[in-house]
């Protein structure tokens, strides 16, 4: 299968309109900041305008002139506290203008939907974010899956390519 590759600012200015227009967009995701529940290179995500957001939800959000989706941890009043669920312990803080999307379902594989906000895995969320101080050994125990180690190991050759 042939690529693409899109300046990042034209992808999401081109998702952002569509948004506009009150259609949902679908979008690959890259990276292992949501590890386990959403894996880079492997799984869309359908994004959706919101008008309100809750704890929980999962968002694509501006940070540092970047698009990044995580899981919102806390909302003050405007201020919002957001995280990877396969970060360790880096948290953004942003403001609620700062949130552009919610994302609706997830692809596993880009074909089976995934609701992220099924009981199952708000549950499991629920469970993996306090297993916090155990993240980093359950995290490399993950990647060292038998079905996981050679997309894992192509990831990051992939990525110490670029920088």
């Amino acid at each position: 299968m042939e690529s693409i590759v899109i300046n990042n600012d034209d992808f999401f200015a081109s998702v952002l309109e569509c948004l506009k227009e009150g259609r949902d967009a679908t979008i690959p995701v890259k990276g292992f900041s949501m590890l386990p529940l959403i894996r880079g290179e492997k799984d869309l995500v359908i994004l959706r305008a919101c008008s309100e957001v809750r704890e929980k939800d999962i968002v694509l959000f501006r940070c540092n002139g970047r698009y990044i989706m995580h899981r919102i941890i806390s909302i003050k009043g405007d201020d919002v506290e957001i995280m990877g669920d396969g970060v360790i312990g880096n948290r953004e803080n942003v403001r609620l203008g700062d949130i552009c999307a919610r994302a609706e379902c997830i692809l596993r594989r880009g074909k089976k939907r995934i609701n992220p906000y099924s009981r199952p895995m708000l549950l499991l969320f629920s469970l993996w974010y306090k297993l916090l101080p155990l993240r980093p050994y359950l995290l490399y125990a993950y990647r060292l899956l038998p079905w996981n180690y050679f997309w894992v190991r192509r990831q990051i050759r992939a990525a110490s390519s670029k920088g």
